[in-house]
C-alpha cells in the first residue's frame, strides 16, 4: 500500500499542467467579441466555455482583428479560430468540424434612403468589406460586370464607421452583426443577401483533431435537445433586449386578481356548464373554419420562430402528398431541400424578427406563388407567422402573354386588325410609317391595294378569298406609299374565328423588304463575282463550266478553257504597290472582254490569274483548237499594248494554257488542272505565249511526283551515298574534295544529282538530304583526319538556299560539327548566287555565326547569277569558285576567257582563293594559272568517286 502510494504521489508531481487551447477573438457581435471589461463574450465563446468546462480545457483567449487572427492561426500563435464562415477555399487550408455552429448569411448595410434594391444598384458604389473575410472573397465573383469599388477594412466595426462618414457606401457584413450594429451607427439592411454560410470553429490541420471531434460531440447532442444550452444561448442573444421591470401598478393589479380568483371559485360549478357549452360551440366553429381552409386552394399553413410548420391546410398537404401529421414539426429543408429553405428563411426572419408583414413571388416546383405572411404576436413577442401561398402562374402567364401581344403590337413590324369586310380596325404605328401616314388616319379605311408582280394588277380580293378558305395568306407583294412610292413587301394574313368557327377578324403583318433585296442581290454579287474587276468569280465559273460540260455532251459541241496568268506581275506589285496592281487587274478584265464573245465567260480565279470559258467552238476538235487559238492570240496582242496606271505607261505580257472539253467523260478537276499544265508550260517555255494542253505534259507531273515518292522512300531506305572529286592545288597535290551526292536506286541505278536535286528542292526533301549529306560527310572527314596520308584534307558540301534559310541551320550545323569531332576549319559549305538575292542580311548574319567557330565559305558558280558587288564584299567568304561552264569554253571563248579573268582578279583583290571546276585538259590547267588561279577540280585530276578511292589517289 505504502509503494502504490508512493507511485501515484510520484505520477501526480510528474504530471505537467495542460496548455491551454488559445482563442482568437475578434469583435463580431454578437457572436464573439471583447466586452468592455476586456473579457470574451458572444454565442460561440459561451458555447465554447460550455465545451471547455465539460472537457476540462483551460481556454485563453486572444484579442485580434479579423486578419490578424488568421495570420496567427496560420503561424501557430492561436489554435482555435471562432466564427469561421466555410469555403472551399479555406477548406484546403483549414481544418473544420462536421456539424456548423451557426447558418448566417452576408447582407448589404446602406444610410437610410440610399435606394438599394438589388445588386444593378452597386454600380460605381463603394463597398465596405472585411479584409481575409469570406464576403472578400465572394464579393469580386458577385460584383463582376457591375463597377462596384471594393475598399477592404480591417474590422466591421471600422466598415460599418466608414459608411455612416460618407468614406464608403455601403458595407458588406454577416446578418448577426449587421442587425446587431446597423443602428447604432445610423445604417439600415438592404434587400441585398448574398452567400448563405456555414460557420465553424477553425483550426489547422492536423493540430487540434482531438478538440475538433469534441465540438462535433457536443453540437451534434445539443441540437437534437431543444432545451439544452445551445438553443438556450440563440434566445438569449437574439433577444431584442432585457426584459423591462415589473411596475408596482401590475403587483396591484396582480393582487386584486388572486381575490377575483377566489371570487371566482364559488361560481366555478356554473363556469364549467358554461366552459362546456362553448367548447362545443367552438370545436363546432373550429370543425367550420377546418373546412373552410382546407377546401381553399391556398397553401395556408403557420410556423414558430424556428420555421418549424405547425398547422398547414388541405392544400400544403395535397402539394407535397403528405398527411398533416407527416408535416407538422417539420422545416422547409426537410419538406423541400435546402435551396428551397434558404429563400423561404428569409422571409420568416423578416416576420419574425423584424415584426413586420411580409410579400414576395416565390417560385416552388416549377410553378409562381405569392406569399403572404403575418407576424403572429403574444405579449409584444412575435412567437410565430402565419402563411398565406397562392399560386398565380396562370395570372402571370395570362400577364406575359398580354405584355407580349402588347409588345409585339407596337413593335417594328407593321400590323394591323381588319374586320371580315377588310375594313382596318387598329393599326401600330409602323404600320401607318410603312403607308406614309399617322396610323390613326387608317382605322376605317380599307386595306390599301398591292399586287404580286411590280406593275401586276390588284390582288387583294384572290388573297381575301384565299384566307377565308385556308386560313392564312403570306407572299411578297409590291404596294405603294400613300405618296405613291412603290416598294416590295412581305405580307401575312391571317384569319380570326370564335368559339363557334365564326369569321370574326383578319390580322395582318406587313414588312418593308427592300432592303432585304437588296441585300439578296449584294450577296449573290459577292457570291458569284470578283468585287475588284466585277468578273465572275471561281464559284460561278464551276457552275457554267459544269452546265456546259452537260450541254457539249449531249450536243458533241467542243469547248475550250483558256487559263492566263500576268508575266512578272508580282515585280509591278511590289515596286508600285498593291493599288497600281489593282488598276492593272481592271484594264486587263477590260480587255480581255473585248476579246471574247458574249456567250463566253470571262472569270477572274484570284490574284493575277483569269480564266476565260469559249463556249461551243465547233463540233470536232481541230475547229475549236483553231478558235482558241486564234482568241489566245488575239488576247497576247490586246495585252502587249501599254497601259496608263499610276500615272505611268506599263508593258505587261501574259502565259496562256488551252484545254479542250467535249463534255464525255470529261471533268471539272481534271480540266481544270490541264488548264494549269498548258498555262505553266507557256511559263516555262519564256512567257508572253500560249500553249495547248497535251499529255506530256501530264506525264511529266506524273514522273516529278513518282520521283518523289521514291526519294521519301529513298530516305527511309537510306539509298543515297557520297562521292567526292578530288580538289588540288597549283603544285597538283590534292588538298581535300568536294562531296557529291548519288541515289543508289535499286531499278534505276546510280542517278545524279540532275536526276532528283531539283524535285527534292521543290518538294521540300532537300532539307532531311542536306542534312544527311553534312553528317555524313563530316563523318568521313573525321576518318580522314586519323590518318596522316589525309590528315590535310578539307570537304566541301553544297547547301540548298532552302536549307541555309531554315532558323535553326546554324544551330544544327554546329551540332553536327561537334557531334563529328572534326576540326571546323576544314569544312568548306558552298553556297550559291541565289543567297545573295534571297535573304541577303539573314544570310551574312548566319555566315558570320559559322565563321565565328572557324567554318569556311566558299561561293559556287559564280559569275552565273545575280551577285552585287556590295553584297559581295560583306560576305565572308574564303574562296570564288569559276563555274565549269565558263572553263569550258575558256580556250574558244573570248568572253568566257574574260570572265575567268575577271573573277580571278576580282577574289584576288578581296583576298580570296580561286578555284575552277569542270577542269578537264592540261590546256585549260595552263590557262587559268597563266591568269593566277591556283587550285582545280575536275576530270583531268579526279572523277567523282568513293572515298577509298580517293584516298588510293592521295597515297
Amino acid at each position: 500500500m505504502a509503494l502504490l502510494f508512493l507511485l501515484a504521489c510520484l505520477a501526480q508531481a510528474g504530471a505537467a499542467p495542460q496548455a491551454p487551447l488559445r482563442v482568437g477573438i475578434y469583435q463580431n457581435a454578437p457572436k464573439v467579441f471583447m466586452n468592455e471589461d476586456g473579457g470574451a463574450s458572444g454565442i460561440l465563446v459561451d458555447l465554447l466555455r460550455e465545451m471547455a468546462s465539460a472537457e476540462h480545457w483551460p481556454l485563453e483567449f486572444v484579442a485580434c482583428e479579423w486578419q490578424a487572427c488568421l495570420d496567427a492561426l496560420d503561424a501557430g500563435r492561436i489554435d482555435l479560430l471562432p466564427d469561421m464562415a466555410w469555403s472551399d477555399e479555406r477548406a484546403h487550408r483549414y481544418a473544420f468540424h462536421q456539424v456548423p455552429v451557426l447558418h448566417s448569411w452576408s447582407q448589404i448595410y446602406a444610410r437610410p434612403g440610399s435606394a438599394i434594391r438589388s445588386l444593378l444598384d452597386l454600380k460605381g458604389r463603394r463597398v465596405a468589406v472585411l479584409a481575409g473575410s469570406v464576403q472578400a472573397q465572394v464579393l469580386p465573383g458577385v460584383l463582376a460586370g457591375y463597377g462596384a469599388v471594393l475598399v477592404p477594412v480591417v474590422s466591421l466595426e471600422q466598415g460599418f464607421a466608414m459608411v455612416g462618414n460618407d468614406q464608403a457606401d455601403v458595407v458588406a457584413a454577416n446578418h448577426y452583426y449587421g442587425e446587431a450594429s446597423a443602428k447604432a451607427h445610423g445604417l439600415e439592411a438592404t434587400p441585398v443577401v448574398f452567400n448563405p454560410a456555414r460557420l465553424y470553429y477553425a483550426a489547422m490541420p492536423g493540430r487540434q483533431p482531438a478538440v475538433l471531434d469534441a465540438i462535433d460531440r457536443h453540437l451534434g447532442a445539443w441540437r437534437a435537445d431543444p432545451d439544452s444550452v445551445y438553443f438556450a444561448s440563440l434566445r438569449r442573444w437574439q433577444a431584442a433586449g432585457p426584459a423591462p421591470a415589473v411596475p408596482p401598478a401590475l403587483l396591484w393589479t396582480l393582487a386584486a386578481t388572486i381575490g377575483l380568483l377566489l371570487s371566482a371559485l364559488a361560481v366555478a360549478s356554473w363556469l364549467r356548464t358554461e366552459v362546456a357549452a362553448r367548447t362545443r360551440a367552438l370545436r363546432d366553429n373550429e370543425r367550420k373554419l377546418s373546412t373552410i381552409l382546407d377546401s381553399v386552394d391556398s397553401l395556408i399553413y403557420i410556423k414558430d420562430a424556428q420555421s418549424r410548420f405547425q398547422y398547414v391546410n388541405g392544400a400544403l398537404c395535397r402539394l407535397l402528398n403528405r398527411p398533416a401529421a407527416a408535416i407538422l414539426g417539420k422545416t422547409d429543408a426537410d419538406l423541400f431541400g435546402p435551396e428551397q429553405a434558404r429563400m423561404t428563411r428569409a422571409g420568416d426572419l423578416a416576420v419574425i424578427e423584424g415584426h413586420e408583414r411580409y410579400v414576395a413571388e416565390e417560385c416552388l416546383n416549377g410553378k409562381l406563388y405569392l406569399t403572404t405572411k403575418i407576424p403572429l404576436v403574444h405579449d409584444e413577442e412575435v412567437h410565430a407567422l402565419c402563411g398565406i401561398t397562392t399560386d398565380i402562374t396562370p395570372r402571370k402567364q395570362a400577364e406575359e402573354s398580354l405584355r407580349i401581344a402588347a409588345t409585339v403590337f407596337q413593335s417594328a413590324e407593321g400590323m394591323c386588325v381588319l374586320t371580315p369586310d377588310a375594313i382596318i380596325v387598329e393599326a401600330n404605328q409602323a404600320f401607318g410609317t410603312l403607308n406614309g401616314c399617322p396610323a390613326s388616319e387608317l382605322a376605317g379605311a380599307p386595306f390599301p391595294p398591292f399586287s404580286l408582280e411590280s406593275d401586276g394588277d390588284d390582288y387583294r380580293e384572290r388573297m381575301w378569298d384565299s384566307v377565308r378558305y385556308e386560313q392564312s395568306w403570306q407572299g411578297e407583294v409590291w404596294t405603294r406609299r400613300r405618296d405613291g412610292e412603290r416598294y416590295p413587301a412581305w405580307l401575312t394574313v391571317s384569319a380570326v374565328r370564335d368559339a363557334n368557327g365564326v369569321l370574326t377578324n383578319f390580322v395582318c403583318t406587313q414588312s418593308d423588304i427592300s432592303a432585304r433585296k437588296q441585300a439578296d442581290e449584294k450577296i449573290v454579287q459577292l457570291a458569284y463575282y470578283d468585287s475588284l474587276t466585277g468578273l465572275p468569280n471561281r464559284r460561278l465559273l464551276y457552275d457554267r463550266v459544269t452546265g456546259c460540260l452537260g450541254r457539249h455532251g449531249r450536243q458533241d459541241h467542243v469547248g475550250a478553257l483558256l487559263f492566263l496568268d500576268m508575266d512578272n506581275f508580282k515585280d509591278l506589285n511590289d515596286s508600285r504597290g498593291h493599288v497600281v496592281g489593282d488598276q492593272l487587274l481592271q484594264q486587263v478584265a477590260a480587255r480581255l472582254l473585248a476579246c471574247v464573245g458574249a456567250s463566253d465567260t470571262v472569270a477572274r480565279l484570284g490574284g493575277d490569274e483569269f480564266v476565260i470559258l469559249l463556249d461551243a467552238l465547233g463540233p470536232d476538235e481541230p475547229q475549236a483548237r483553231q478558235h482558241a487559238e486564234a482568241v489566245g492570240e488575239k488576247i497576247l496582242v490586246a495585252l502587249r499594248e501599254p497601259f496608263e496606271v499610276g500615272g505611268a505607261v506599263h508593258h505587261a505580257s501574259c502565259s496562256i494554257g488551252v484545254t479542250f472539253s467535249t463534255g464525255h467523260e470529261d471533268r471539272l478537276d481534271d480540266l481544270m488542272r490541264r488548264g494549269d499544265l498548258a498555262m505553266y508550260e507557256a511559263k516555262r517555255q519564256g512567257r508572253n505565249t500560249l500553249r495547248l494542253f497535251h499529255p506530256s505534259m501530264e506525264h511529266e507531273v506524273t514522273y516529278r511526283t513518282e520521283i518523289e515518292t521514291e526519294l521519301r522512300a529513298a530516305l527511309l531506305d537510306s539509298q543515297f551515298v557520297l562521292h567526292y572529286q578530288g580538289q588540288v592545288d597549283g603544285d597538283g597535290l590534292l588538298t581535300g574534295a568536294e562531296a557529291l551526292v548519288r541515289w543508289q536506286h535499286p531499278t534505276r541505278g546510280l542517278v545524279g544529282p540532275a536526276g532528283f536535286i531539283a524535285i527534292a528542292e521543290t518538294s521540300g526533301l532537300i532539307l532531311p538530304l542536306g542534312r544527311w549529306v553534312l553528317r555524313t560527310a563530316c563523318e568521313q572527314l573525321a576518318l580522314w583526319s586519323a590518318s596522316a596520308a589525309t590528315a590535310h584534307f578539307t570537304i566541301a558540301v553544297n547547301v540548298s538556299v532552302r536549307q541555309f534559310l531554315q532558323r535553326d541551320f546554324v544551330e544544327e550545323t554546329l551540332a553536327i560539327v561537334r557531334e563529328s569531332g572534326i576540326d571546323p576549319a576544314c569544312l568548306k559549305l558552298e553556297l550559291t548566287e541565289t543567297l545573295m538575292i534571297e535573304g541577303v542580311e539573314e544570310t551574312i548574319g548566319k555566315m558570320h555565326a559559322l565563321r565565328e567557330h572557324g567554318i569556311c565559305f566558299s561561293l559556287d558558280d559564280f559569275g552565273t547569277g545575280y551577285s552585287s558587288l556590295s553584297y559581295l564584299k560583306r560576305l565572308p567568304l574564303d574562296q570564288l569558285k569559276i563555274d565549269q561552264s565558263f572553263v569550258r569554253d575558256v580556250l574558244d571563248d573570248p568572253n568566257d576567257a574574260s570572265i575567268a579573268r575577271s573573277v580571278v582578279a576580282l577574289g584576288k583583290s578581296l583576298g580570296l582563293k580561286i578555284i575552277a571546276e569542270g577542269v578537264e585538259t592540261e590546256a585549260q590547267r595552263n590557262f587559268l594559272a597563266g591568269i593566277g588561279c591556283d587550285h582545280w577540280q575536275g576530270y583531268l585530276f579526279s572523277r567523282p568517286v568513293d572515298a577509298r578511292t580517293l584516298e588510293e589517289l592521295a597515297a
